[in-house]
């Protein structure tokens, strides 16, 4: 996999502590977001006075005048202070009929602000949308360092949980650190928490018995159990987990709203069929171990199955709305539905 340039350039700023003045923080990966941060903010030492040198800005609704206090001090006891903005939406697609400045107030007022960045400042956008064909990233790319946080790749994600047992003196094999890796959400929080809870269960290594005993399988990945099964055409292991969602108490709406998701992330996948695996993930926004199980999956439904099993969805809903039916009677008889259709198709 291709190295991630921005945040080595990053790493090596750090590790000899001549940072930029401006950094545009963004990507799905949360985690890593979070710890870059918290690493740039390290290397700016607030002198003792951090409600001076380490001002926090977060929300879309900060003003203006907020911005420009903020912009226009300057460090006390120390040489530089830190300004971290969260979640500003500044380097979003301007959205119609809001209140406040318009998108033409906030660019130029963006714009001149980028034109006056101080040698004793650094400022960090920690951000969860950007929009790189905007004026203001672009502005804001010309004075600073834009870092891309993405989900890591399969490979990358095992290292890291072999890392993370090694610094507690603890062993996982490659295969059983894959195997933790796609039960869990996307992310390295989703997959941290499950670790944790691993590593203060075990002895010494960590086996696939201890993983099926300690980690909570994913929402995503029950819901795969469940069109595997219909896929297979197995109705008894259809409404085994079918009765483990409802165990679990999610309703049937949320059930069957999963399974949508799912049907048409599968369908996706299946129509870009000259697409390469890190395509689909882009495409999609999933970490690579999920894009693999939806190309699995999209490998073993036919397209019209597909299309009837995500046209059904709202049918139901409509069936359920007017109260011909409820909603718990409507999901047992599509999952056994969605069964036989595939069972005719095989």
């Amino acid at each position: 996999m291709k190295k991630n340039t921005e945040i080595l350039k990053l790493k090596k700023q750090l590790k000899e502590k001549i940072l930029s003045p401006m950094y545009i923080f963004y990507g799905e990966e949360d985690f890593l977001k979070e710890l870059y941060v918290k690493r740039v903010t390290a290397a700016v030492p607030d002198g003792g006075f951090p409600e001076f040198n380490h001002i926090k800005l977060e929300g879309s609704d900060v003003s203006f005048s907020d911005y420009d206090d903020a912009w226009e001090g300057f460090p006390m006891m120390t040489d530089k202070r830190l300004i971290h903005i969260k979640d500003s939406g500044i380097f979003s697609a301007a959205k119609k009929n809001g209140t406040g400045p318009s998108s033409e107030e906030k660019k130029a007022f963006w714009l001149e602000k980028f034109k006056r960045l101080s040698d004793d400042t650094v400022v960090i956008f920690d951000e969860k949308n950007i929009d790189k064909r905007s004026a203001v990233y672009k502005a804001a790319t010309k004075v600073g360092e834009a870092v891309e946080f993405s989900y890591l790749s399969d490979a990358d994600l095992v290292t890291w949980v072999i890392k993370q047992c090694l610094d507690t003196k603890k062993k996982i094999s490659k295969e059983n650190a894959y195997y933790l890796i796609t039960l869990c959400d996307p992310g390295l929080n989703n997959i941290n928490n499950e670790l944790k809870k691993l590593l203060d269960f075990c002895g010494d290594e960590i086996y696939k018995s201890d993983i099926d005993r300690v980690v909570s399988k994913s929402m995503q990945v029950i819901t795969f159990d469940l069109t595997n099964a219909i896929m297979a055409g197995n109705a008894n292991k259809a409404m085994a987990v079918l009765y483990d969602l409802q165990t679990a108490k999610e309703s049937a709406f949320g059930i069957l709203y999963l399974m949508l998701s799912s049907l048409e992330k599968i369908l996706r996948v299946k129509l870009m069929t000259n697409s390469s695996k890190s395509e689909i993930a882009s495409a999609l926004g999933m970490a690579p171990f999920i894009v693999q199980k939806y190309i699995e999956s999209a490998a073993g439904f036919d397209e019209e199955s597909l299309v009837w099993m995500i046209r059904r969805v709202a049918e139901i809903d409509m069936e359920i709305k007017e109260g011909r039916i409820d909603e718990t009677t409507a999901l047992e008889q599509y999952i056994a539905q969605c069964v036989y259709k595939s069972q005719r198709r095989v």
